[in-house]
């Protein structure tokens, strides 16, 4: 069974990837981070003098908290992203999928075997196909009738090393 559908880069889109990537990406140093930002906050709390640099510090360290844990990195690499003259914002990839592997389409063909992906992240909107660790593509869902979704899931599932779901994305 061949599947064909079309995936429009939208803001919304690339938005909801960058904030899957990001905390999926940094776990490990954002959990470093946010033990280290604790320790600055528990000794700016339980000293008896605290003297100007102690103040900033905490300031800091808020500041950084609310960094790690929230979805402005993500906001502001998407704002790069609609600042390139390259941008892939609005861009639309054709793929058609077959049973070991699957063509895309922008300004040029290109073949991938399913068994190539490094991994496959799939959400309620989206999979996300991780090529290697620096190249990804979305393929949208909006298109897929549900027998489609399924089809895709079990190729995926049997093709690829590393297979996820993510609810919430």
């Amino acid at each position: 069974m061949i599947i064909k559908t079309t995936t429009k880069y939208t803001e919304e889109r690339i938005k909801r990837f960058l904030k899957y990537y990001f905390f999926d990406k940094v776990k490990i140093p954002r959990i470093i981070l946010n033990i280290l930002i604790l320790i600055i906050i528990i000794n700016f709390f339980t000293k008896d003098k605290r003297v100007i640099t102690d103040y900033i510090s905490f300031a800091f360290a808020l500041i950084g908290v609310l960094e790690l844990n929230s979805s402005f990195l993500p906001y502001f690499n998407l704002k790069k992203i609609k600042r390139r003259k390259d941008s892939i914002l609005n861009t639309e990839i054709k793929y058609e999928l077959k049973k070991n592997n699957f063509k895309l389409t922008s300004e040029k063909d290109e073949y991938i075997d399913y068994k190539s992906l490094k991994k496959v992240i799939e959400t309620d909107y989206d999979y996300y196909l991780f090529i290697d660790n620096i190249k990804s593509i979305i393929l949208g869902k909006d298109e897929l009738s549900e027998n489609e979704i399924i089809e895709l899931t079990k190729r995926f599932k049997e093709n690829v090393e590393k297979y996820g779901y993510k609810k919430n994305i």
